[in-house]
């Protein structure tokens, strides 16, 4: 008895201790548990780097002829339209050969309009009064032949006579034929092919005077977007050569700003249009800027900026992703940053 005593309270202690230790076991256990039974997200980020650039692309505007630039009209800062005269080179040359060369269209299609319209009325009717004027000099021409040749058999005329009056016959006959066919030719209007050598006069006219107005268009130098001048890399009276290295200036649309994403190899199964994205930047400590993937490119190609660590290869290939900002965030064109891009996990 005294023993059975003595082993209750121990079994009671051993079952306590046993209870305690499990109750712990389960206190700790119990929230990894849960979180390992909880169904997995799907998605995680995706990290890439990026530069920041324009909504419309950063546009350089190279001049497309050689020259001193007489006008340089934007600064640094500037908004400009799409058309805006920016800056003009040089051009009293291409000015005068493209007044020449309008003088020459308008001089091609006058005698082209002469020859479709035919002669004016004017025309026809001095032409009409010059053939009626031949007909009376012939009829007094016959007349007078016909009085003199009977003298001839009466020895009242002599044969210079005779010969002198038919000469005069025949040349005023000859003159009503030569006026006849000039009024017919007046009212019959020009000939197919005098029409077909001027409308192939007017057409080469005008390809002149084109091809003058494309030279004078390219000496005066447009804005091809609305946006903001990013740089002016030239001024008045510096010489520019055509399509040289050195542009003139580089403009953006900055109303909207975009990140161009390098995608790694290994990831671009995982990135698609759509995604929420945030840059960062050592420049803007603490900040994220909210974007969405916008585009995605359908070729592979070499990365557009590095990291300048010696250990990255540089000629990875990556695919490009177009991330547009939210807002309008204060990040410089061209600032190197962090991109983040909710995607699914592997």
């Amino acid at each position: 008895m005294t023993a059975m005593r003595r082993s209750v309270p121990m079994f009671l202690a051993v079952s306590t201790l046993v209870l305690g230790l499990a109750a712990c076991s389960s206190s700790t256990d119990g929230p990894a548990a849960t979180a390992q039974a909880a169904p997995a997200s799907g998605v995680s980020t995706l990290a890439a780097g990026g530069l920041v650039e324009p909504a419309s692309e950063e546009r350089i505007i190279i001049p497309q002829l050689s020259g001193r630039l007489s006008r340089v009209l934007i600064e640094e800062g500037d908004t400009v339209t799409a058309g805006q005269l920016i800056a003009e080179i040089e051009n009293a040359e291409y000015r005068a050969a493209l007044a020449a060369a309008a003088a020459q269209v308008g001089l091609r299609e006058a005698e082209l309009a002469r020859l479709r319209n035919g002669a004016r009325r004017e025309e026809l009717d001095e032409a009409a009064a010059t053939l009626a004027a031949a007909k009376a000099r012939e009829a007094l021409a016959r007349a007078d032949r016909e009085r003199i040749e009977p003298l001839l058999a009466r020895k009242l005329a002599s044969q210079a006579q005779i010969d002198a009056a038919r000469a005069q016959a025949e040349a005023a006959i000859a003159e009503r034929e030569r006026a006849a066919a000039s009024l017919a030719l007046l009212r019959a209007g020009a000939r197919a092919e005098d029409l077909a050598a001027a409308e192939a006069g007017l057409e080469a006219a005008r390809a002149e005077r084109d091809r003058a107005q494309a030279l004078f268009d390219k000496s005066q130098i447009r804005s091809p977007i609305d946006g903001r001048v990013l740089k002016r890399d030239l001024r008045e009276g510096e010489t520019v050569v055509a399509l040289s290295p050195l542009p003139l200036a580089r403009l953006g649309d900055l109303a909207r700003r975009t990140v161009r994403a390098d995608i790694e190899e290994l990831d671009i199964g995982r990135i698609a249009v759509g995604q929420r994205a945030s840059v960062a930047s050592d420049a803007f400590p603490g900040q994220r800027f909210e974007g969405k993937v916008t585009r995605v490119s359908q070729r592979m190609g070499r990365r557009n900026q590095t990291s300048g660590d010696p250990a990255e290869k540089q000629d990875a290939k990556i695919l490009e992703a177009l991330v547009e900002l939210d807002g309008e965030p204060p990040l410089p064109v061209g600032l190197r940053v962090d991109v983040f891009i909710d995607a699914p996990a592997r």
